[in-house]
């Protein structure tokens, strides 16, 4: 199952243009400390933003992504990381849950829906054309 995923991964970046994963190993996730599944396909994709700071380099959307999750386990309560994944305005993608466990990030819909946050705020200004 893996070796398809990287092999979906690579022909969707190659003939389509989309953007890249960065894995929770990549970007240095803390393990999670409890994970429920989530049966997909699921009917909702929910777009957050994270209304902290933007990042527009990947060292910076690391550094985010980290903080985040920490909020989210320390000061929160959480398993791990409340998204299925984030974006950063540097054009990755960031792996949060993932695809199969089921996100904190909206009461009533976490098991029945993706969560997708970009990293920053944009209550007063929109996101870079990037994203």
């Amino acid at each position: 199952m893996f070796l398809l995923a990287v092999l979906l991964s690579a022909l969707c970046s190659t003939i389509y243009g989309c953007p890249t994963i960065i894995t929770r190993s990549q970007w240095g996730a803390r393990p999670y400390n409890c994970r429920s599944s989530m049966s997909t396909p699921v009917p909702y994709i929910i777009v957050h933003h994270t209304e902290g700071a933007a990042c527009t380099t990947q060292s910076s959307c690391i550094s985010q992504m980290k903080s985040i999750q920490n909020l989210h386990m320390n000061t929160n309560g959480w398993c791990d990381i409340g998204y299925s994944f984030l974006v950063g305005e540097d054009g990755n993608v960031y792996e949060g849950r993932g695809w199969t466990a089921v996100g904190a990030h909206a009461p009533n819909y976490n098991s029945k829906s993706i969560g997708i946050s970009v990293i920053g705020s944009y209550t007063n200004r929109n996101p870079r054309s990037e994203e």
